[in-house]
């Protein structure tokens, strides 16, 4: 399956934010000049999209994540018992660098992906800033929709791709997703991780990615607050 890349527009001479809810939250593979926690207001973070080119292939995609908006949740697949507050990362890019990242960011999330505004508030309630979301939309092509929690949870353990197996990306997000947000459970990824571990086995679930280096980190993002932390220095060479 071929899905032309999102082109996020970038306004020149500015530094631009880029909020992450997914693999953005434990694999950062851009430059970045600081980054803090936060939430985005009305919206639901579900495995609902297909990944033909990351954790699946064109035969058998595997599931990642996207977010749902709450009216159009709301509409097209009933009402939720949740709240609609998905926590996650924000990332402020520098203008010099601001296009190289948005133009590997575009290609990363190309399978379906598109980039809109959107505001992130901290833990007070206070808004930190707008920042550039990627969200794979109920109209793409490789929109997967809801599943049973079963369904779900047998092709997060089952499915492989390129970037490597669904199980650890999913695994990787809920160990992350669980240190940003503590006091704010997302609803849908414990439910999904008490189904993986049962069909995979708890002792077979080995995070491939996910090293303590990176668990360390979160937790020293989470304690730093509005303040947020500084990208780290780049070695010399």
């Amino acid at each position: 399956m071929q899905i032309e890349a999102p082109r996020t527009q970038i306004p020149d001479g500015q530094d631009v934010w880029v909020f992450g809810y997914g693999s953005l939250v434990w694999k950062v593979d851009f430059t970045y000049e600081r980054r803090v926690v936060g939430y985005v207001q009305g919206f639901h973070r579900r495995f609902w999209q297909g990944s033909h080119d990351h954790r699946g292939t064109s035969t058998s995609p595997g599931r990642v994540v996207t977010l749902v908006a709450s009216n159009e949740y709301r509409e097209k697949f009933g009402n939720v018992s949740e709240g609609d507050r998905c926590w996650g990362v924000a990332y402020l890019i520098h203008r010099d660098t601001a296009r190289d990242v948005f133009g590997h960011l575009d290609h990363r999330e190309k399978n379906g992906y598109s980039s809109e505004v959107v505001d992130v508030f901290g833990s007070d309630g206070s808004t930190l800033c707008s920042a550039a979301v990627y969200i794979a939309t109920t109209e793409n092509p490789a929109f997967l929709g809801p599943a049973s929690t079963s369904d779900i949870a047998h092709t997060l353990v089952h499915s492989v791709g390129p970037s490597g197996r669904n199980i650890d990306y999913f695994i990787n997000l809920c160990h992350a997703v669980g240190i940003i947000s503590a006091n704010h459970a997302d609803e849908h990824l414990v439910e999904l991780e008490a189904a993986v571990r049962r069909l995979a086995g708890v002792d077979r679930v080995v995070i491939h990615d996910f090293e303590e280096s990176a668990r360390m980190d979160l937790h020293c993002l989470v304690d730093a607050g509005v303040l947020g932390l500084r990208s780290p220095p780049v070695p010399e060479q």
